[in-house]
């Protein structure tokens, strides 16, 4: 199947930042998208409004972009606003996403664009909008397929008030649906009924193919919150990684190299330098602008955070001292189990006092208790504890690279594209067994030859504590043979002590440098998994499947 995908969507306000414009050669389109929403609010803050929408068109990698953006000022209060997912606002992103979408398909022609083949929509946020440019399309005698990725479910429930036409535009007509293995006629009304006013549910019912990112999370969550009636039509496609460990360490040497040879003194630089440089001095000397923050109460909270090892403006002091060292990166979400973490760093600087946490967390404003929560602990272990919040793009890469090891103790995760960078970069991960983290970690303790990491039960610090410490002790085994060559009867002992797999400790005594070994298998499977060639292959094959679905007689 030949591609020529066109990727629409809310500027978010990146249109008016110079580089992005630059990068993605925008140019302003030929179109207005102009209406009005009618009638009593579909929710107690949004009255009817007018609005004017502008189209601008870019590229990027040999996709097409078409960034929705406001030309009045109600449009561009929503499709303009940085907060991607600000709380409050994501239905009315979602509303005049399908009306400017909707407004694209109708001018089609003129745009001398090609009618798509496939829309495929990824969460709820665009179901209204892809729903709707499918029956645009069918309303021109196309036969549009529909495929719906769910990356996370929300739970979403709406009203006809809110999907039909006062409001997202979509209008009640009868039109071909495929539902438990056959095609049938329905109205998009009776399909909302069905759902129960269950968005994400209607938006599958619609899509000739609904998948999600892992097949765990497709079949314990995602088939469980729809219901029965889309089995037939469900799959899964894995998300990928892009990251080159071999290109991000020249890179990062071409930043860093001179200063850390020069601060450490030190010629030849080793994975363990990179980590005590990290810990010691780049955690404490971020870009002027960094932490990259949203702006208004996150940056706010973020920035009047004080007291050891906070220092103001969101930034924080270096560790006095270099040690093994575990990273976590993601969203600050309850669901990342940040404070399973927490209850289990007592028990792990128990057994290894020197080491060294490192949470780099990206802030929301809705959870901004849990930020206030995990900088007061992050207080009180600050001998072992450091958090960032928000984006740190300057030494990113060198945080991955220097880690000994990477945690994932999410409550739920549907995929976990933050392991697959972690494994990209060498790291063992240690994950809890759910959703898409059981499909891409591959626990040594089950595996000793192709293992990537261990597996733990979620919600249990205490499996968590253990896993942590056998890993550090694993890889601290493989950094003295680095140093010294060899590692004392005595010493090796201490060492395999705080391993608690039987199995994990047995393969490190006999295979001394065994922690080599996982990051080599880390490497190794992403690269022969979780390519994003290999991904395009599996979402091809979805792609025919709904095509073929589409296009039932």
């Amino acid at each position: 199947m030949a591609l020529a995908p066109t990727v629409s969507m809310p500027s978010h306000g990146a249109h008016r930042k110079p580089e992005i414009r630059d990068r993605l050669n925008l140019q302003e389109g030929k179109i207005a998208i102009r209406g009005s929403t009618k009638g009593n609010g579909f929710l107690p803050y949004r009255d009817p409004f007018r609005y004017n929408i502008g189209v601008l068109k870019g590229s990027l990698h040999g996709f097409d972009v078409n960034l929705f953006y406001g030309l009045n000022r109600a449009a561009s209060d929503i499709l303009d606003d940085e907060i991607v997912y600000r709380a409050n606002r994501i239905e009315d992103k979602a509303l005049l996403l399908a009306r400017g979408v909707s407004g694209y398909v109708e001018h089609l022609r003129e745009l001398e664009g090609n009618p798509p083949d496939v829309i495929h929509a990824h969460d709820y946020h665009a179901i209204p909008a892809a729903v709707l440019a499918k029956q645009k399309l069918e309303a021109l005698d196309r036969k549009p397929a529909l495929v719906l990725t769910i990356h996370l479910l929300s739970e979403k429930r709406v009203s006809w008030n809110y999907l039909g036409e006062r409001w997202c535009g979509i209008e009640n007509r009868s039109h071909p649906i495929y539902l438990q293995g056959r095609k049938r006629e329905s109205t998009h009304r009776e399909m909302l009924r069905a759902a129960k006013f269950k968005l994400e549910s209607f938006g599958a019912m619609e899509a000739h193919v609904l998948a999600s990112v892992s097949q765990s999370y497709l079949k314990d969550e995602v088939l469980k919150h729809i219901g029965p009636c889309c089995d037939g039509k469900a799959a899964f496609h894995w998300n990928g990684c892009d990251w080159d460990s071999d290109e991000m360490l020249k890179e990062t040497l071409a930043r860093f190299g001179d200063n850390i040879r020069n601060t450490l003194g030190i010629t030849e630089i080793r994975r363990y330098d990179l980590r005590k440089y990290f810990l010691t001095k780049a955690i404490g000397n971020l870009r002027p602008e960094e932490p990259i923050l949203d702006p208004g109460k996150v940056a706010e909270t973020i920035s009047n955070l004080k007291g050891e090892p906070f220092i103001g403006g969101g930034r924080i002091e270096p560790f006095s001292e270099d040690g093994p060292m575990a990273l976590m990166t993601g969203r600050l979400t309850e669901q990342k189990g940040v404070d399973v973490l927490f209850k289990s760093i007592p028990d792990v600087s128990d057994r290894v006092p020197d080491a060294r946490f490192v949470l780099l967390l990206l802030p929301l404003e809705e959870d901004l208790n849990l930020t206030i929560k995990f900088a007061k602990l992050t207080r009180k272990y600050r001998r072992s504890v450091r958090i960032i919040f928000g984006k740190v793009l300057s030494i990113y890469p060198l945080a991955h690279l220097a880690a000994d090891i990477f945690v994932c103790p999410s409550k739920w995760e549907p995929f976990g594209i933050m392991a697959l960078e972690a494994m990209a970069t060498g790291n063992p991960v240690v994950a809890t067994e759910t959703g898409g983290l059981k499909e891409i970690v591959v626990d040594a303790a089950r595996n000793l030859q192709s293992g990537t990491g261990l597996l733990v039960p979620k919600n249990d610090h205490e499996s968590l504590a253990n896993a942590i410490t056998s890993l550090l002790a694993v890889m601290r085994a493989s950094e003295i043979l680095q140093k010294v060559g060899k590692i004392e009867t005595r010493e090796m002992e201490k060492i395999a002590d705080c391993v608690s797999e039987s199995i994990l400790r047995k393969a490190l005594i006999e295979e001394r440098d065994y922690g080599e070994k996982l990051r080599e298998n880390a490497v190794h499977r992403v690269e022969s998994a979780f390519r994003w060639s290999r991904v395009i292959d599996m979402i091809i094959s979805l792609y025919e499947k709904a095509i073929s679905l589409a296009n039932l007689p």
